[in-house]
């Protein structure tokens, strides 16, 4: 028993002795360290073997930050962590871009030992806005430069978009190459549109900035029909489609003057998109003066546009007046010539339908033909037009 206490004695100052004669020493191997601005970095350093001797810790001004355990400098920002016995830690946080640099973790021995790591500080893109493009205003046919200044480590790369300013939920198309500027040459009022640049450099979030771009133009007018025409006494409307950027004057004009509402003439605007609207015109009771040429003129700071139309009298087309058709007249003949017929005919009774009056001259006679009966060879006339069922009959009587 005396002998294993004595043998164990012996082992643990052999092992004091043989840690004050070793030499400290890292045994994490060099590593660089890349961190987000605003997260925290932590820059490892192991020793072994430490013994008496100190470590202290030096940014990349050579200016001490921590020795031993303690703080050296007034940023709370820095602390010395100590998971394990051998660690010694130094803990950045909040870390900045300026933070980047070569930290050193030194042992003050003789010579003294160094161990060196780098901090990298990256940073997610953002856009210096008193550096970029704000919304702008241009004329038809100008170069339109946007600029989107951004920065961000590493460098961030800038896409360029573009939207209808219409609507926010419509897709947007990539425009142009990447960078940090964007330029539209003679631009029209097709690219009157808003503009977005994104700056990404791996690190969410993206940074972006949209630019509002207003096309100015001279108005255009647009007529669905130059003539229209109506009947007196009704109602009609006149349409003019203007485009323009800005709309600024729009009107219909009778004869030089301007047309303002009252009982006879009513003037209405309507929007049909962000640079075009409708102005109808409608006449009421429309009479005789109404007829004529009506103007509809559009002008803005950048030009004048008119165009004209011709309201005209509507009168139904001609019709021809409905055809006669003339009545049969059905002409018994007188009693010799149905005999002359017969004889002619192998005797077969016959009817002669005639268009040129047989009858007696009763006036040359002396004869009242007023006075004539049914009885004789000669029908009156009141009984020249016979039906269809009576001619049908008298064919059957005769052929029979």
């Amino acid at each position: 028993m005396e002998l294993e206490v004595i043998f164990v004695c012996l082992v643990l100052r052999l092992a004091r002795v043989r840690a004050q004669t070793l030499e400290p020493n890292f045994d994490v191997p060099v590593v660089n360290v890349t961190a987000i601005a605003g997260k925290t970095a932590i820059l490892p350093c192991s020793v072994q073997s430490l013994g008496g001797h100190k470590v202290a810790w030096l940014d990349p001004r050579e200016k001490i930050l921590t020795l031993e355990e303690r703080r050296v400098i007034s940023d709370d920002r820095i602390s010395l962590e100590r998971p394990y016995t051998n660690d010694w830690n130094l803990f950045i946080r909040d870390v900045k871009p300026s933070d980047s640099g070569k930290y050193m973790c030194q042992i003050n021995t003789n010579p003294v030992k160094i161990k060196n790591i780098v901090l990298y500080v990256h940073e997610a893109a953002s856009i210096i806005d008193e550096l970029s493009s704000f919304d702008t205003t241009a004329r038809e046919g100008d170069t339109v430069q946007l600029i989107c200044n951004a920065t961000g480590i590493p460098p961030p790369t800038v896409t360029w978009y573009r939207r209808p300013s219409s609507t926010k939920e419509a897709a947007k198309e990539v425009v142009g190459l990447n960078g940090e500027v964007l330029v539209i040459y003679n631009i029209s009022r097709y690219c009157d549109d808003i503009y977005e640049c994104v700056a990404f450099n791996d690190i969410s979030p993206a940074a972006s900035r949209e630019i509002r771009v207003v096309v100015e133009f001279a108005p255009e007018i647009f007529l669905p029909t130059k003539r229209m025409g109506q009947y007196q006494g009704k109602e009609t409307i006149l349409e003019c489609r203007v485009t323009a950027n800005p709309q600024v004057y729009s009107t219909w004009k009778r004869n030089g003057v301007e047309i303002i509402n009252n009982y006879k003439y009513r003037v209405e605007v309507y929007e049909e998109d962000k640079n075009t609207i409708t102005i109808s015109l409608r006449i009421r009771q429309i009479d005789e003066d109404d007829y004529g040429k009506y103007t509809c003129k559009a002008s803005n700071s950048l030009g004048t546009d008119m165009e004209e139309m011709f309201l005209y009298e509507y009168l139904p087309p001609k019709t021809d007046p409905p055809t006669t058709t003339t009545d049969l007249t059905l002409e018994q003949q007188p009693p010799w010539q149905n005999n002359q017929n017969q004889q002619n005919n192998g005797g077969v009774g016959s009817i002669n339908i005639h268009t040129m009056d047989t009858r007696p001259d009763f006036h040359n006679q002396g004869i009242d033909p007023s006075q004539q009966g049914n009885s004789g060879n000669t029908l009156h006339a009141s009984h020249l037009v016979i039906p269809l069922f009576a001619l049908l009959s008298i064919v059957f009587d005769t052929c029979r």
